[in-house]
């Protein structure tokens, strides 16, 4: 009975998919996210009180004054999500021909696109450093509620962080070419 329950645990540790980058930003993308999600939440939210309070304001501008504040806290929320979509904040890799690289959806919960080393190139738009070049074999999830998703198809990591020689995301870096030429 021991010796069945020991092979098991070992079993299931030697497929448990090993963590070969860590992105740095990851707690403080998270952050950001929920606090412009936050903050566009309680704006939309509040903004009907505007017209409860008895002001000697004219009721154009009460809705000019509203929109405004809305329309500018959605901007932030949407460049805040175009900047951040595409950031990494881990990659692990389960085989030698196959990485997960973990993102962030726009509720900010961890987004998982599964993806072969020979799909990705260099990225050409700002704020980016990979693209996945052929989606035909490329999977996605959420991974709290396991639902799959429509992947990912740009991502950003640190170049800088992946120059340690041996290492595994340094032979990726290297297949893909990314962090060349910056």
């Amino acid at each position: 009975m021991l010796r069945s329950a020991v092979g098991r645990r070992f079993l299931s540790q030697a497929a448990s998919p090993r963590e070969i980058y860590h992105g740095p930003l990851a707690n403080v993308a998270k952050k950001l996210k929920l606090f412009s999600i936050t903050s566009l939440g309680l704006g939309v939210g509040i903004a009907p009180f505007v017209y409860l309070i008895d002001v000697p304001v004219p009721f154009v501008a009460k809705t000019a004054l509203v929109g405004a504040a809305v329309a500018t806290s959605a901007a932030s929320t949407g460049l805040i999500q175009w900047v951040m979509s595409p950031y990494v904040t881990k990659i692990t890799q389960e085989s030698p021909d196959t990485i997960t690289l973990h993102t962030l959806s726009f509720l900010a919960k961890e987004h998982s696109t599964t993806v072969p080393i020979n799909a990705l190139a260099p990225a050409s738009r700002i704020f980016t450093s990979l693209m996945i070049t052929d989606p035909a074999h490329v999977s996605a999830k959420l991974e709290q509620s396991g639902k799959p998703t429509k992947p990912k198809m740009l991502f950003y990591v640190h170049p800088e962080l992946c120059e340690e020689e041996g290492t595994p995301i340094k032979e990726i870096v290297d297949k893909t070419g990314i962090g060349k030429g910056f």
